[in-house]
């Protein structure tokens, strides 16, 4: 059993179950499995204990191999608690270091989520803000439910809210380099 652990969340996105043929939409599809294969590859190459929660269905032989991810589907739809559930479920597995991410970037790369870690050695939370505002990894060493209560962590003040409640905790964090990630709903068409 290893210390650290890594969380991903798989988000099934809005047109990835629209029929092929009937979504003006279809050609985001490539880089969603893109996206998904990047992350596979990256966390393939941690030695960390690596968890998946996906959203909707769990996606078996896929790029996240079943031999190495403890995969689960999210009991609640709500990101908080998506957040709050794992966090608590994979400290309750003796974790000593999680890390957090999603699947939603190219950037984000092996050693970024190594110096994560690193980082929680000496400081109680590490962050990887988005570019674009909202948080992109998110690592604790401790697992602290006054903490997790205070956001819908869905949003581009994520970073500033995240920081002075920790503040008002006492707690120590690291902000890393900020990172590009792809929102869907965003893209243009």
């Amino acid at each position: 059993m290893n210390d650290d652990h890594l969380i991903i969340f798989v988000k099934t996105p809005f047109f990835a179950n629209l029929d092929k043929e009937a979504t003006d939409k279809k050609h985001l599809l490539p880089i969603y499995l893109e996206l998904l294969h990047h992350t596979a590859s990256v966390a393939n190459n941690l030695d960390v204990d690596k968890h998946l929660y996906y959203d909707n269905y769990i996606e078996n032989d896929s790029s996240f191999n079943d031999k190495d991810f403890d995969k689960k589907i999210h009991n609640s739809n709500e990101p908080k608690q998506q957040i709050y559930d794992a966090l608590k479920e994979v400290f309750g597995r003796w974790a000593k270091k999680i890390v957090l991410i999603g699947t939603e970037s190219m950037h984000l790369n092996k050693e970024d989520i190594q110096h994560a870690f690193s980082q929680l050695d000496h400081t109680d939370v590490v962050i990887i803000p988005k570019l674009s505002g909202g948080i992109l990894l998110f690592g604790m060493n401790a697992f602290n439910s006054n903490f997790l209560n205070h956001y819908p962590w869905e949003n581009e003040n994520d970073l500033l809210d995240t920081i002075i409640q920790l503040q008002k905790l006492n707690k120590s964090y690291s902000v890393l380099g900020a990172k590009e990630s792809v929102v869907f709903e965003n893209i243009k068409l």
